[in-house]
């Protein structure tokens, strides 16, 4: 007569086997545009300290202006020179986590918390100056929420970030990085093209 291995005894000479090979199963693989992605995207954080000259149009409705500007960010203290804007002269921003402070041609400088606040109360117009920084490189911020996708060179191509539709339609290459010559911010009815003429790391 045929001896017979209970049942409960085979599974436990099998657990260890099955253990054994989830431990040693491979990670699944990441898609090759992902992954390129992946390394651009962890090069462009490690740039923390740059320049970045260029040109600005912001549209709402009927209502709009252009300027040049000059953005130069250390760290998490920035200084934005915007030259004829709102008809005026030249307008500086600069700020840090502590706040910012906004200077106009022929006027005391004001603070104020934020840059969007501050602009709205003193110009007129709400700017996302909070994500640019993350924008200009061509990142997404840490907002959890935040959509993107990009090409087969791992680029940003459209971003949806804090309300905001960045579209980026151009690049250019600066300390063998690739990084935005162009793009377009959009929010309900305001319509911002930035075009980023010259990138210099610091």
């Amino acid at each position: 007569m045929r001896a017979t291995v209970p049942v409960r005894w085979f599974l436990i000479l099998l657990f260890p086997i099955l253990i054994a090979g989830c431990a040693t199963r491979p990670p699944a693989p990441v898609p090759a545009a992902e992954a390129v992605w992946q390394a651009h995207r962890a090069d462009l954080e490690t740039l923390t300290h740059w320049q970045v000259q260029g040109r600005v149009g912001v549209r709402a409705g009927d209502e709009g202006w252009n300027a040049s500007f000059d953005w130069r960010q250390q760290g998490e203290t920035y200084l934005i020179r915007l030259r004829g804007p709102f008809g005026q002269g030249a307008v500086e921003l600069a700020g840090s986590a502590q706040g910012v402070w906004l200077t106009q041609s022929g006027q005391p400088a004001v603070f104020a918390r934020d840059a969007e606040t501050l602009l709205e109360r003193e110009i007129g117009w709400r700017l996302p100056v909070s994500g640019m920084s993350d924008w200009l490189r061509g990142l997404p911020t840490a907002a959890a929420q935040a959509e993107f996708a990009w090409d087969e060179q791992g680029r940003l191509r459209h971003l949806r970030d804090n309300g905001w539709q960045i579209d980026y339609t151009a690049y250019q290459q600066a300390q063998l990085m690739d990084l935005p010559a162009r793009l377009t911010l959009e929010r309900e009815h305001l319509r911002v093209k930035l075009v980023l003429d010259q990138w210099q790391v610091l």
